[in-house]
């Protein structure tokens, strides 16, 4: 589970002193069992999906994290489509996150989680998070990178992990997709690659890509119950 119980061992009791009448013992309350929500204690891990599946409602989530913590929202998209999203903690950049949903036939089910800002503390199980920069990435994955070239809707996607240590395989729980950008400082005049065409981390006619570029997104999805 993503936040886990840290319950207190508890202190042995001294020994009472005899007495004619043996005192009762005294009774000890159970240890609670329950999992801190995340805005009362510090989030233990930040990995997700964590305990999040596919069919985590709203209302486990708003008991978990606090109803006023949890807000579903309609969210701008890619070629101007629309989504509807579970958003975790809007207002805190450090912890904001969106779980996607899909509405069928009444029932609402988790599609995929985004996180996103270069502050956010939440990762997937890889380590992935936003704010590392290309070549960081290249280096987690042990192999270059191909990715699409920047400025357009699906600019910046990474496309081919070239069989390297983040490449998907068949054992995977979630999928994720990391969406690059330009590193927040820098300037106008600097060339990064662009448009539709694929790009590797090594090409050496963008020596300086691999810190030009950071991760801007880290998108998990889950396989279709089909594949």
């Amino acid at each position: 589970m993503l936040l886990l119980a840290c319950t207190p061992t508890p202190q042995p009791q001294a020994t009472a002193q005899a007495s004619p009448k043996p005192a009762p013992a005294a009774t000890s309350p159970a240890p609670s069992t329950t999992a801190p929500a995340a805005n009362e204690a510090a989030q233990a891990d930040w990995a997700l999906p964590g305990w999040i599946t596919p069919r985590t409602t709203l209302a486990q989530l708003q008991a978990r994290y606090g109803a006023g913590n949890v807000r579903k929202q309609t969210l701008p998209g890619p070629e101007g489509m629309m989504y509807d999203a579970f958003v975790l903690f809007d207002d805190d950049p450090t912890r904001r996150v969106e779980l996607e949903v899909f509405e069928d036939n009444g029932v609402q089910s988790i599609v995929g989680i985004r996180i996103e800002g270069a502050t956010s503390r939440w990762h997937d199980s890889n380590g992935l998070h936003p704010g590392m920069t290309l070549a960081e990435l290249a280096a987690k994955n042990g192999k270059p990178i191909h990715f699409s070239g920047l400025y357009w809707d699906y600019g910046g996607t990474v496309q081919d992990w070239q069989g390297g240590k983040l490449a998907p395989s068949d054992n995977l729980v979630v999928y994720p997709t990391v969406i690059l950008a330009p590193r927040s400082d820098l300037r106008d005049t600097d060339k990064i690659p662009s448009g539709e065409e694929v790009f590797r981390s090594n090409d050496p006619h963008w020596p300086n890509v691999g810190k030009d570029l950071v991760v801007d997104k880290v998108l998990l999805s889950w396989p279709d119950e089909d594949d």
